[in-house]
């Protein structure tokens, strides 16, 4: 009966095929996480990076310095009717994307950006004309809960599509609008629009996310 003798020069050889296929297991492995994370590194960046939501907050700021010129005077519009079941505050609610989250006020952008959604403040309300001009961060802060997050964030603003609702509850009366259309660019190019939504596209980065809206009550 033949019987094969594991020699010395078959261990030798075994060790190298061993370690040629661990090489190819941990090449493969390490491709997988690149890709599987790659999505997630402008988020993974905000929690590394302490000095990113400042700078994210200045780019966004620039992003309103835009030319009087283009924007229409305030016209007197009709109203809603006055609802006295929605909130006495000022809020922006968009199903498709979970965003239910109060409206700020002020011209200190930085620090309002920190709360949430800011109101910029150059342009209109919905009771005074058009164009009604919000923004938020993207991944938002540290401080900031999956939960906050999810309702106060723009992450989700590339996902709205033509004819998605949007609606604004504003002094107890609720405005609804209509998406429009939608860009990625370095500034915004349609004010004759009720409504303009936007966000930076990736971190740090001067390309915004703008949705375009009208109202539609």
């Amino acid at each position: 009966m033949y019987r094969t003798v594991f020699t010395p020069k078959h261990y030798h050889r075994f060790r190298r095929f061993r370690g040629f296929f661990v090489g190819i297991g941990l090449t493969l492995w390490t491709l997988a996480t690149i890709f599987a994370l790659t999505p997630m590194l402008p988020h993974l960046l905000y929690r590394l990076s302490p000095q990113t939501p400042a700078t994210l907050a200045q780019t966004i700021g620039k992003t309103v310095t835009l030319p009087t010129s283009l924007i229409p005077p305030n016209s007197p519009i009709s109203l809603p009717p006055t609802d006295s079941t929605l909130p006495e505050e000022n809020y922006l609610f968009i199903p498709k994307i979970g965003v239910a989250g109060l409206i700020h006020e002020g011209s200190d952008w930085e620090k309002i950006l920190q709360q949430g959604i800011w109101r910029v403040p150059e342009f209109a309300t919905p009771e005074s004309g058009r164009p009604i001009i919000l923004a938020s961060h993207r991944w938002g802060y540290l401080a900031w809960s999956n939960a906050f997050r999810r309702a106060n964030s723009f992450y989700s603003l590339p996902n709205l599509k033509i004819g998605d609702e949007i609606t604004i509850a504003w002094a107890q009366r609720s405005y609804r609008y209509e998406v429009t259309k939608t860009e990625s660019s370095e500034g915004l190019s349609d004010y004759s629009q009720d409504l303009i939504l936007y966000t930076c596209q990736l971190w740090n980065s001067p390309i915004r996310i703008v949705v375009y809206a009208k109202r539609t009550n």
